[in-house]
C-alpha cells in the first residue's frame, strides 16, 4: 500500500487497530499519513468535557453484554455523567415513542423538556424561505427545537425521528450535546442498516446482487 498518498477511505479486512494482532499502528495502516491528526485529537481527550463524555461512553461500552438496547444505554450515558435536564427533539409521528421515552427518564429521576418538529406552526414563507413552501416537510422547524431547548437549559438532547437534514440543523444549533436515538425509516422500521443487510433492498440501492460476504 502506498502510505504517501493521502485518503479519506477506511476500509480494512485485517483490522489490526483493535483486534490485537498487531503492535501499534499497523504498517498497512492508512492511519499512517494522519498521524499529525491523530496526535493532535489525543492530546484533546483531555479536555474535561471530553474526558467525562468519553469516560461515560467507555463505561456503557462496558456494561453493554450485547443485550443492551440503545434506549437502555441513552439512560446509562444520562445517569453515568449524573445530568439532570434531558431533551427530546421529536418528529411528530413519534408521539407514541415520544411518551414512552418520557415516562421512562423521568421515572429514573431526570426533568424531561420535549418539543416536536412541527411547533410553532411557522410556514415556510413567513420564515423566509418561499422557494420550499409546497414541500410536504416545510413546516418542520428543527431550528426552533434547539433554541426551545436552548432555553430550557437542557445538558443533553436526544433526536427522535427528525428528517434527514432537520437533524443536521438541530444539531447545528443545540447548545448542549446530541445524540440520536431513534433514526426514522419508514421502509425498515426505523432500522436503517436493514437496507444493507437483505440482498433484495441492496440490489434496489446498488443496481446489482451483492452477496452477504462480498465487501464493497
Amino acid at each position: 500500500m502506498n502510505t504517501k498518498k493521502k485518503t479519506l477511505s477506511c476500509l480494512c479486512t485485517k483490522q489490526g487497530c483493535w483486534r490485537g494482532i498487531d503492535k501499534g499502528i499497523p504498517e498497512y495502516c492508512q492511519a499512517n499519513n494522519y498521524l499529525g491528526e491523530i496526535e493532535t485529537s489525543t492530546h484533546e481527550y483531555s479536555n474535561p468535557k471530553a474526558l467525562a463524555m468519553y469516560k461515560a461512553a467507555s463505561v456503557v461500552g462496558q456494561h453493554n453484554n450485547g443485550m443492551t438496547p440503545r434506549i437502555e444505554e441513552a439512560l446509562l450515558l444520562a445517569k453515568e455523567l449524573k445530568l439532570k435536564r434531558i431533551g427530546f427533539a421529536a418528529c411528530v409521528s413519534m408521539e407514541w415513542e415520544l411518551g414512552y421515552l418520557v415516562k421512562l427518564f423521568s421515572g429514573e429521576g431526570f426533568q424531561v423538556f420535549n418539543v416536536s418538529c412541527q411547533f410553532g406552526r411557522v410556514n415556510a414563507e413567513s420564515r423566509g424561505v418561499p422557494e420550499v413552501q409546497g414541500f410536504i416537510r416545510s413546516t418542520c422547524n428543527p431550528i426552533a427545537q434547539a433554541e426551545v431547548l436552548n432555553r430550557d437549559d437542557t445538558q443533553l438532547n436526544f433526536i427522535l425521528g427528525l428528517c434527514m437534514g432537520h437533524d443536521i440543523l438541530f444539531t447545528q444549533y443545540s447548545k448542549a450535546p446530541v445524540s440520536t436515538l431513534i433514526v426514522k425509516d419508514r421502509v425498515t422500521g426505523n432500522n436503517p442498516a436493514a437496507a444493507l443487510y437483505g440482498w433484495h433492498r441492496r440490489k434496489d440501492l446498488f443496481g446489482i446482487v451483492i452477496s452477504d460476504d462480498e465487501r464493497i
